[in-house]
């Protein structure tokens, strides 16, 4: 008999250059023990590109992406419902919520990894959030079995889609970001906290602005450094409002020279009000760098004891922790230690080691109903 494979389509890597959960992906495919397939041809995705995983992907020019985009993933598209039309046996993943794979799947199973619930929780810092959140529950709700990426996003799916919990299987994720050793290469001041990714409403990155500010009264050699995007117009506002101006630094940065920012903070800061998981935990602990967080979501469950929490809603709350953070030299130490011991608990291999126990458990259910795994 035929050995089914796992089959992933296109969705993430269309949506994504960069991105968690396209680097997930990546990270599980390419350690997984198991025959897989990926139905994409074209894409512009980094980690994709760079691991070399999906043997349809035909080479395209950022020129052709500009100009043709649409027709470029449309042919992902087509191969998608191509390959889930074999008559071959395997296991579908799909890697984002689109549905339009249910009509295509026929009798084959599927599982879907859950990243958050933020759409469901915060609603109103999306403009597609009613599309996301019908597109989420049809898919979730249909799955063989669930993926989700902590134990807080799990009580989430059972909390509003009523979902069995025994139909659910928290598998964290990990980190391959390295220590920064060696020469330093990107200038940076000699004292800066930092803020990673993206400045979406939900970050919670004015409140870490106004508390910065209030900080910078009395530390003026002190910088907040930002990754992401330039700070767009309303930042820059509240930014030269506030008078930090000049204490405010954005930078681009790739992940190569990742580490070396982590590496050289005074801290770490995460003000999220939510978060799935929060792997750029993982990469401060791995560069040992202390971290300062809210006190929401996942984030005690995930950082247990090697983190400095605030209230995420207070701004006071956010400039009392950060200010003792920052002043005490034995506290930030003791948080790298307790962030270098708490990383042993996850790993990618760990990770791809626990979905290969999922995949396998629906394929018994699938192909030996009657002496499935349990």
């Amino acid at each position: 008999m035929e050995q089914p494979h796992i089959l992933y389509d296109s969705q993430i890597f269309d949506l994504q250059k960069f991105g968690g959960i396209s680097r997930y992906f990546c990270e599980i495919i390419s350690k997984l023990g198991m025959a897989y397939d990926i139905s994409v041809r074209f894409t512009e995705n980094h980690y994709l590109a760079q691991a070399k995983l999906a043997r349809h992907r035909i080479h395209a020019p950022h020129f052709f992406f500009k100009h043709y985009k649409k027709r470029l993933l449309l042919e992902n598209q087509k191969l998608t419902n191509r390959l889930l039309q074999t008559s071959s046996p395997y296991l579908f993943h799909p890697t984002y919520y689109n549905p339009s794979f249910l009509e295509h799947i026929g009798d084959h199973p599927y599982v879907i990894t859950v990243h958050d619930m933020i759409h469901e929780l915060f609603p109103e810092y999306f403009h597609d959030a009613k599309e996301v959140m019908a597109q989420k529950k049809e898919v979730i709700t249909k799955a063989s079995r669930i993926i989700a990426i902590s134990e807080n996003t799990k009580k989430d799916i059972v909390n509003i889609l009523n979902i069995d919990p025994q139909k659910i299987d928290v598998i964290y994720h990990g980190t391959s970001i390295k220590s920064h050793h060696g020469k330093d290469e990107l200038s940076l001041p000699n004292r800066y906290i930092l803020f990673i990714g993206d400045r979406t409403l939900y970050k919670n990155f004015q409140r870490l602005l106004e508390a910065f500010a209030i900080i910078h009264k009395t530390d003026q050699d002190l910088y907040l450094l930002c990754t992401g995007h330039p700070f767009n117009w309303e930042e820059k506002k509240l930014i030269d409002k506030l008078n930090i101006t000049d204490k405010i630094i954005q930078i681009s940065i790739n992940d190569r020279n990742l580490n070396e920012l982590y590496g050289r903070a005074l801290l770490f800061v995460f003000p999220s009000l939510y978060e799935g998981f929060g792997i750029p935990i993982l990469e401060a602990y791995a560069c040992k760098c202390p971290v300062v967080l809210s006190n929401a979501s996942c984030f005690p469950e995930i950082a247990g004891n090697a983190g400095a929490y605030f209230d995420p809603y207070s701004i006071e709350s956010m400039v009392q922790t950060l200010t003792e953070t920052i002043g005490d030299s034995e506290k930030r130490a003791s948080l790298v230690a307790a962030g270098i011991e708490r990383l042993q608990l996850y790993s990618w291999e760990k990770a791809t080691r626990e979905t290969e126990k999922v995949y396998q458990k629906v394929l018994n259910e699938t192909l030996n109903p009657k002496t499935s795994i349990k």
